[in-house]
C-alpha cells in the first residue's frame, strides 16, 4: 500500500476525505502509522474555523490525542523509540520561545503545519502522519486496546489540573460537566485522595452520570431540576467545595456557579472553553473568600508522563470510559455522536479508529 486517508477540516464546517501519499520521514524526524485518535470538543469549534492556538491554519488534518505505531524512523532520529513501538504523541509537540508571544507547534491544530506543508499529514485524523523532531513520544502499553489509550491526552489535563487546584487528601471536590475531561478529573481527584467528588450537569446528561458514579463520583446533581449550590451546601454540611473543576464546554454560567460553590480558601480550576464568549463574575465575592482561581491550559510533559504510567499500569478505567469509536467511513456518525446531535444516543467519548 503507498497510499492512506486523511479527513481534512477546512475550517468552515466542512470536511473531505482525501487520498495521501504515505510519507517519508523527514530529517530527525519519524512516520507514525495512526490506530486511533480521540476526538475532542475542541474539534468541533476547528472544524467551524474557530482558532484555539495563535497562528492555527485551515485546511488541516486534525486529531490531538493519537495513539499509533512507528512506522518508519530517519536514520538521525532521536526521539527514543524503534519501528513498531506503540507510542502517545503529546500535543505541544515544539515551543518557541518569543517574548512577546510564545508559539510552537502543536498536533493537530498546528502554528505552521497544515495541509500545504510537506505531506500535509500532520494530526490523527490520518492514517499515518508526520513526526518532526522535537516530539515528545511515551510508549504505550500492547495489553489495552489503541481505542481506550487514547483517553491518555485528557487524563494528562487532568493529572495536571488536579495538582494546579492543590487537591487534598478528604478534599470535597466538585466536577461540573460530566464529558471526558470532567470524567477524568473525578478519575484523578478520587487518586489524589479525594474524600468526596460531587458532579453537576443537566438533564441529558443523565448516562454520563452513570459512568461519573462507576468511576467514582459520590453523587450527582441535575443543575436544571435542583439548586445546586444549596444541594452542595447540603451534602457538605455547609462547608461547600474546596476545589470546584468547570470542565463544561461553552456555558458560561458554571463559572459564576463555580465562585459560589467554593469555600472560604477554596479553588477554582476553568478548563471548559466558552469559545471566548464574555462571563460575568462579581470579583468582590474573590476577594472576600479568598478564592484562587487556575487557568487550565492542558497538560504538561511531566503529566503526560503521569498518565501513560497509571494507564500502562492498569490503574485508569479506560473500558468504562472508552465511549464510541468510529472509523473515516462513518465520520459523520462519529462527528454527530461528538456534537451531542444523534437523537436516543450519547456517548461521553468518541474515538477515531484506523482498523
Amino acid at each position: 500500500m503507498s497510499e492512506c486517508r486523511a479527513a481534512v477540516f477546512n475550517g468552515d464546517g466542512t470536511y473531505d476525505l482525501r487520498d495521501f501519499p504515505i510519507p517519508e520521514p523527514g530529517p530527525g524526524g519519524a512516520v507514525l502509522k495512526v490506530e486511533a485518535v480521540g476526538m475532542c470538543g475542541s474539534d468541533v469549534a476547528q472544524l467551524n474555523g474557530h482558532h484555539h492556538v495563535p497562528g492555527e491554519v485551515a485546511p488541516i488534518v486534525p486529531g490531538h490525542e493519537i495513539v499509533g505505531r512507528i512506522h518508519a524512523l530517519a536514520p538521525d532520529a532521536a526521539l527514543g523509540v524503534e519501528v513498531g513501538d506503540r507510542v502517545a504523541v503529546e500535543i505541544m509537540v515544539m515551543e518557541i520561545p518569543s517574548a512577546t508571544n510564545p508559539t510552537g507547534i502543536v498536533a493537530g491544530y498546528s502554528y505552521t503545519l497544515g495541509i500545504e506543508h510537506e505531506h500535509g499529514l500532520w494530526g490523527g485524523y490520518g492514517e499515518y502522519m508526520g513526526l518532526i523532531p522535537g516530539t515528545r513520544l511515551h510508549k504505550l502499553t500492547e495489553d489495552v486496546p489503541a481505542s481506550e489509550l487514547t483517553l491518555f491526552e485528557g487524563l494528562a489535563s487532568a493529572v495536571n489540573w488536579v495538582d494546579m487546584a492543590d487537591v487534598r487528601e478528604g478534599d470535597t471536590v466538585v466536577v461540573q460537566g460530566p464529558g471526558h475531561m470532567g470524567l477524568c478529573c473525578i478519575v484523578m481527584a478520587k487518586l489524589r485522595g479525594a474524600g468526596r467528588v460531587i458532579v453537576t450537569g443537566t438533564t441529558s446528561d443523565e448516562a454520563r452520570f452513570e459512568i461519573a458514579r462507576a468511576v467514582g463520583a459520590d453523587a450527582c446533581i441535575d443543575v436544571l431540576k435542583e439548586d445546586v449550590v444549596a444541594r452542595v451546601r447540603e451534602l457538605t454540611g455547609g462547608a461547600m467545595a474546596r476545589v470546584v473543576m468547570d470542565m463544561a464546554a461553552v456555558a458560561t454560567s458554571t463559572v459564576p456557579e463555580a465562585i459560589a460553590l467554593a469555600s472560604h480558601g477554596g479553588h477554582i480550576l476553568l478548563g471548559g472553553l466558552k469559545n471566548e464568549r464574555p462571563v460575568e463574575i462579581i470579583s468582590d465575592h474573590l476577594i472576600f473568600r479568598s478564592l484562587t482561581i487556575h487557568g487550565g491550559s492542558g497538560s504538561t510533559s511531566a503529566s503526560c508522563a503521569e498518565a501513560c504510567r497509571l494507564l500502562n499500569e492498569g490503574k485508569i478505567p479506560a473500558t468504562e470510559l472508552l465511549g464510541v469509536t468510529c472509523t473515516l467511513d462513518d465520520l459523520d456518525h462519529g462527528m454527530a455522536l461528538l456534537k451531542r446531535e444523534v437523537p436516543d444516543q450519547d456517548a461521553v467519548r468518541v474515538v477515531l479508529t484506523h482498523p
